[in-house]
């Protein structure tokens, strides 16, 4: 018993591991029975591989594919969608960046109308206000625009090599779990006593006492005459 505990162990840690991926992305298409949808396709696997039978291993492997599909999807979904993102952002710049400017023209061209209306009507004060605020806004977002644009993207390795590291140890978790499964499954073979040299002794001894006895049996059985004779 004691000889299978790291084992049993290791297959604990993984499932652990494991289903901390599965439950969140099975929650995210499942909010309500998510995590029993996670458990039930690890634990369906674990089952079947410990079967040992053509059948349960065919439905074992595809099992263990499918409780494998939902943590490299975990993993690999942010990291999807970040670089969506930043390919969009990339693409839209350029109008972005037009519109901000053309904002700030607008705006400028506002401001400089109403100071100089101010300078004949009183009452300006307040919209002069909302527009240099509205001005600093636009230039603050120009600002911004133009150092997203001088910021360089990430190199590929950087983004892709983290992600596909954890898949990896993902994928070898799953490994674990079978094998594990397989090694605390394995049936015990039954062993055939070898007779030692103890027992060899006691058995010929058995067998002259019972030589001795049925010669001493057999003598008593004889008739009287037989036995002068004899």
């Amino acid at each position: 018993m004691m000889r299978k505990l790291p084992t049993a162990l290791i297959l604990i840690a993984a499932i652990v591991l494991m289903q901390s991926h599965a439950i969140t992305w099975w929650s995210q298409h499942d909010p309500v029975t998510g995590w029993l949808w996670a458990i039930t396709i690890e634990a369906g696997a674990v089952w079947l591989w410990s079967r040992r039978s053509a059948i349960t291993t065919v439905v074992a492997i595809i099992a263990t594919a499918l409780a494998l599909v939902a943590p490299l999807a975990d993993l690999a979904g942010p990291v999807l969608d970040q670089q969506r993102s930043s390919a969009q952002a990339a693409d839209t710049l350029p109008q972005r960046t037009a519109a901000t400017e053309a904002r700030i023209a607008t705006l400028e061209a506002s401001l400089t109308q109403y100071q100089a209306n101010s300078q004949y009507r009183s009452g300006w004060h307040g919209l002069i206000t909302s527009t240099e605020q509205q001005l600093s806004a636009a230039r603050a977002d120009l600002a911004e625009l133009q150092s997203e644009q001088r910021t360089p993207a990430p190199e590929t390795l950087a983004v892709w090599l983290p992600l596909l590291m954890q898949m990896a140890a993902v994928c070898l978790l799953q490994i674990l779990i079978v094998t594990c499964t397989r090694s605390l499954t394995r049936p015990v073979p039954t062993r055939e006593k070898v007779p030692s040299e103890k027992d060899d002794q006691k058995l010929s001894l058995w067998g002259a006492a019972a030589q001795l006895a049925t010669t001493k049996a057999k003598n008593a059985a004889k008739p009287a005459g037989q036995r002068r004779a004899a």
